[in-house]
């Protein structure tokens, strides 16, 4: 989809969502779409910001659910925002809605910015039998549909025909799925392109869902949160998404109530990806080194593939073949100490590992900056007993694989110290 047909697509989308306003309207339908703007290098968020929005009569908003005057939805506690969605007020039936949208109004945003979401924390459940927040039953989920995950997008124009973005082939849809236990499914999409005059309004699917997919779950309310961002700018402060699942409008209240007053326990604390970028050892001088992040892991509660990036922190540079991959190379071509850090990343956190490889000078087995009789004896040792050398051994001298006299020979060759060459080899 190219940035006029993504533009395109919004109009017609806008143009349907009208019709449904008109003829699907209800006691239930209150929401206000997320506003968002640009301030400098960070994504600012909020709700009738600007004049005139659809949806911003906060004294209306206020009215209709029952608030007590002179109350906002904001979380008592961060202050953050609450934005308000019901799953009855659209034609897709009582578990699915497209509120809240996303807006930028005009100027808002830089022309072409490509803004994005970031789901976080749990999904939080509140009903008419315990009458306060807790993590959502496990077998139930929302799903947000609608989104392209960013790793789908190309944004080089060179590559995209003078586009400012397309899509990278075998691009596939992604969802997002707030669960009690964590964020599942892609975290973080992109919403929208800004047009030309740097304008977004956008509206994706909330679907109220058991952990197999089947449209439905218990009567109450259910409470997401996000952030947003751009390919310019930071993310926002978190945002909240109160849900109305079948509610009458004095428990929806209380619900929000309990939020504003006594704002739910944090949710538990993100658990970073384990980065393990593989065990630290001696090489020969001039082998290649695989390095190896393969013991690397993402959380139990994230299914999405870990990227990697690997960079030199200490010796002699290097160049680096495939340094965002499981296991990169470099050839070890100057005696020293390589450090490496792996930074592993599943888009909500990061985990980050090191491995050193110490590259003695060639014969000096032991690596104790001599080569003597202790490292002639350990080649001859080895070429006796154990002649397979391991990958990288530095008792391996000619790197065939094969620990034996040709190696002591040139052990020998390379002695540092007196009385370190026997009588004949």
């Amino acid at each position: 989809m190219t940035f006029q047909s993504l533009r395109s697509f919004g109009r017609y989308r806008l143009l349907w969502l009208g019709l449904l306003a008109l003829f699907h309207t209800t006691a239930h339908a209150v929401h206000l779409d997320i506003e968002v703007w640009g301030d400098g290098n960070k994504m600012r968020v909020g709700f009738c910001r600007s004049p005139g929005l659809i949806g911003c009569d906060l004294t209306r908003l206020a009215n209709t659910i029952n608030l007590p005057a002179n109350t906002l939805p904001v979380e008592g506690t961060s202050g953050n925002m609450i934005f308000l969605a019901d799953f009855r007020d659209f034609a897709g039936g009582p578990f699915r809605t497209t509120n809240p949208g996303f807006t930028a109004v005009q100027n808002a945003l830089n022309p072409g910015e490509i803004m994005r979401y970031r789901a976080i924390g749990i999904l939080e459940y509140w009903n008419t039998t315990a009458r306060q927040w807790s993590p959502a039953p496990a077998n139930m989920r929302i799903k947000l549909a609608g989104g392209i995950d960013p790793r789908d997008i190309i944004t080089d124009p060179a590559r995209c025909g003078g586009l400012l973005f397309c899509f990278a082939p075998g691009a596939v849809d992604s969802v997002t799925l707030f669960t009690g236990s964590g964020i599942g499914g892609t975290a973080e999409m992109m919403v929208d392109v800004a047009n030309d005059r740097g304008h977004v309004h956008t509206h994706f699917d909330f679907f109220l869902e058991n952990a197999s997919g089947v449209l439905g779950g218990p009567v109450g309310a259910y409470l997401v949160q996000m952030q947003v961002l751009s390919n310019l700018r930071t993310a926002s402060e978190p945002v909240y998404i109160l849900f109305n699942a079948g509610l009458s409008t004095a428990d929806y209240t209380e619900a929000l109530l309990e939020l504003v007053n006594n704002p739910p326990p944090p949710p538990p604390p993100v658990v970073p990806p384990v980065a393990n970028a593989g065990r630290s050892s001696s090489v020969r001088l001039g082998s290649t080194v695989i390095l190896d992040g393969s013991g690397s892991h993402a959380r139990p509660d994230r299914t999405v593939a870990l990227s990697y990036q690997w960079q030199q922190t200490l010796g002699p540079g290097v160049t680096l073949v495939a340094p965002n991959t499981v296991s990169p190379r470099f050839v070890a071509s100057q005696p020293g100490t390589y450090a490496f850090n792996l930074t592993v990343s599943d888009l909500i956190s990061q985990g980050v590992s090191e491995v050193r490889y110490t590259v003695p000078a060639l014969g000096d087995v032991n690596g104790d900056g001599h080569i003597d009789r202790i490292d002639l004896g350990q080649v001859l040792a080895a070429a006796a007993n154990a002649p397979q050398a391991t990958a990288n051994d530095t008792r391996d001298l000619d790197g065939n694989g094969i620990i034996n006299v040709a190696d002591a020979r040139l052990v020998q060759a390379r002695c540092t110290l007196r009385l370190c060459r026997p009588a004949r080899l």
